[in-house]
């Protein structure tokens, strides 16, 4: 065997070894890093789906009754707002404030209430005593002119806000609005 042959059946250098392995470290991070993100990308999809089939539910519901009922406005109120609180990263009933209304027999009102918190209840979105989600409605008279009243308007503006904490750091939140046509008397 002559010089030349002996020379290139050696192998790697210890360089070109350690060039080698360098080079697959910053690949296989690369890829990892992306991995990553794209989980968490496909997690705050998830979320923020949910989060806005539960905001859409709770408007729905919201919009069968008159918001005087709903959350105890009068006449002469200009708005009327109601937020839930889910303090609790599981789908107990417990880390939802305020507590169900109404007992065994609750009253339509309240059934709709409750139907509200527990849509929050059931959903997956996390929640924890420094950062909770919430679901808060808001109804607000809306006419032009003077300061609208419940009493003296004929439309009233509904809108739902659905805020949570993605990996505890990053808040996230959904804003669904509608109008609702009061009846108007002949």
């Amino acid at each position: 065997m002559n010089r030349r042959q002996a020379r290139s059946s050696r192998g790697f250098s210890l360089a070109e070894v350690l060039i080698a392995v360098a080079l697959m470290a910053v690949i296989i991070l690369a890829v990892f890093g992306l991995v990553t993100a794209g989980v968490r990308r496909a997690y705050g999809g998830k979320k923020m789906t949910q989060a806005a089939a539960v905001a859409q539910s709770a408007l729905d519901r919201v919009n069968q009754q008159k918001p005087q009922d709903l959350f105890g406005a009068g006449d002469t109120d200009t708005s009327a707002v109601r937020t839930w609180s889910k303090t609790q990263p599981d789908n107990t009933d417990t880390g939802v404030s305020p507590a169900a209304e109404g007992g065994a027999t609750p009253t339509a009102v309240e059934a709709t209430r409750n139907a509200i918190r527990t849509l929050l209840v059931n959903s997956d979105l996390p929640g924890s005593a420094g950062r909770p989600a919430t679901l808060t409605v808001t109804m607000t008279p809306v006419k032009t002119g003077a300061t609208p009243t419940f009493a003296d308007c004929t439309i009233v503006r509904i809108d739902v806000d659905l805020t949570w904490w993605e990996f505890g750091t990053r808040a996230r939140q959904v804003h669904l609005s509608t109008m609702q046509l009061k009846t108007v008397p002949v």
